[in-house]
């Protein structure tokens, strides 16, 4: 290790100041942490434009939360005096400017997970870098609330594949992406953020000088290539029978968030079987649907029905990579009755969007009880029971929700 002198970093800050910004970014991604830090106290005391520029660009490059954290307090320091970085421009249209141009690489293999009961999974990307070794980006998209985490780190392939093995060996069930398509799920994740009006991770800057950005997201998902819309068109049944998926272990726990609003309605429908006063028309079922049509429309906002929409079409995917087609059909299926464009179904005639609306309004009830059974309990029963009677009137296929979990 090579002791810090202040001959050092006066070599440091001497070499930052003359590089062109590609090398310089070499150069602080390979500087010694004591160095660097160094280094940026002295650039904040300097009232040179190039200073700024070079602490601006430490928080896009620099993978140390400390030292980014160090050089935006130089910076603050600088532009408290009036000296501003020069702003970042780019050629007419939009175009990346050159320098960043040339720094970007080609994703070369791409992973993803399944998706978590929120709607979160991870996405990994791997890229060669020029100089040696390659670039990690390990990213977490929400389909409802966007790209929420990103950091991209410098590393080697054999302590990449180390971690890769460790994360494939937890929880969940990870599948290869073809690597342009991972790009456009991050795009679609940054769109997703920008619609919610929610902020980027800090990171997001350095991954697409990096790796670069999709021009848009996925013009369709992939399990279309090997399930077309119509075929499911043709297969009715594949929508019937799309609750038997909760069975799956990528769809444990999924449920639909209802707002607290409604726990005491859920409460009474609850105890609707053990009224003495059954009104008709009002039958328990009855209530049970209607319920469930309230939850819909206080829950299912353009966001969180598309993103669920995509959930499936992706999980879809995942069924398709590890041999279960006829899962990855009945997800589809589930999808296309969630598109509006297709003529989306009204949530409480759809059966699986109905069942993860009962479990999200069966979370609401806790450990409410009606009589010896809880409330939760008596809910799903009576959705069930709803279900059945609906599609004894339309078709001769019965499904139950019957791997729904019920939260304890």
């Amino acid at each position: 290790m090579t002791e810090t002198t202040p001959q050092t970093i006066n070599n440091l800050v001497a070499a930052l100041l003359e590089a062109v910004p590609s090398v310089r970014a070499e150069l602080l991604r390979a500087a010694d942490q004591a160095e660097l830090s160094a280094a940026l106290q002295t650039l904040g005391h300097r009232r040179e434009v190039a200073a700024a520029e070079i602490l601006a660009q430490v928080d896009s490059v620099v993978e140390d939360r400390a030292l980014r954290k160090a050089a935006r307090r130089e910076l603050h320091r600088l532009r408290s005096i009036g000296v501003e970085p020069p702003p970042v421009t780019s050629p007419v249209g939009d175009e990346p400017a050159p320098e960043s141009r040339s720094r970007v690489v080609a994703v070369s293999e791409a992973w993803s997970t399944d998706f978590d009961p929120s709607g979160a999974r991870a996405v990994w990307q791997v890229a060669a870098r020029p100089l040696g070794g390659i670039w990690l980006a390990m990213s977490v998209l929400n389909d409802s609330l966007g790209l929420q985490e990103l950091s991209l780190v410098e590393t080697t392939r054999k302590r990449f594949q180390r971690e890769y093995e460790a994360a494939r060996s937890g929880v969940g069930t990870w599948v290869n992406l073809p690597p342009e398509y991972s790009l456009r799920l991050i795009r679609e994740a940054v769109d997703v953020s920008r619609e919610a009006g929610a902020g980027l991770p800090t990171r997001y800057q350095a991954f697409r000088d990096a790796l670069g950005e999709a021009d848009g997201p996925p013009e369709r998902a992939l399990i279309y290539d090997t399930i077309s819309p119509v075929e499911i068109n043709f297969n009715p049944a594949w929508l019937d029978d799309s609750t038997l998926l909760v069975a799956e272990p990528e769809l444990a726990g999924w449920y639909v968030p209802v707002p607290s609003e409604l726990r005491a309605r859920a409460l009474e429908v609850a105890h609707a079987p053990s009224s003495g006063l059954l009104v008709p028309g009002h039958e328990p079922e009855q209530q049970a649907l209607q319920l469930i049509a309230e939850a819909a429309r206080a829950s299912l906002t353009p966001i969180v029905r598309r993103g669920l929409r995509r959930r499936l079409e992706e999980t879809g995917y995942i069924f398709l990579q590890t041999d279960r087609l006829h899962q990855a059909r009945l997800a589809v299926a589930a999808a296309r009755g969630l598109d509006d464009a297709s003529g989306g179904l009204p949530p409480e005639r759809h059966p699986l969007l109905r069942a993860l609306l009962t479990a999200g309004l069966a979370r609401l009830t806790g450990t409410e009880m009606v009589g010896s059974h809880r409330a939760s309990e008596v809910l799903l029963e009576l959705v069930e029971r709803a279900g059945g009677q609906q599609q004894s009137q339309g078709s001769s296929v019965e499904t139950r929700p019957s791997g729904l979990i019920v939260p304890r």
